[in-house]
């Protein structure tokens, strides 16, 4: 994805949404293309007990984007 795919696609959602990163299973130390989001995603009660940013958002729309699953 290029910078400019990216901004237009965050444009078409609320500008005032959080962006939540999510780095996959396995998602560390080499760059990868995004190859999910951004979508929008309700924090739900699970997500906060696996998360440690995302506590306080419980119950939020937030903006997702990430490396997906492998």
């Amino acid at each position: 994805m290029t910078i400019n795919e990216l901004i237009q696609q965050l444009s078409e959602h609320d500008l005032d949404k959080e962006v939540m990163i999510l780095d996959g299973f396995n998602g560390g130390g080499q760059p990868r293309e995004i190859n999910i989001g951004p979508t929008e995603r309700v924090i739900t009660t699970d997500n906060a007990g696996h998360c440690f940013d995302c506590e306080h958002l419980l119950g939020a729309e937030v903006i997702v984007l990430g490396f997906g699953s492998y």
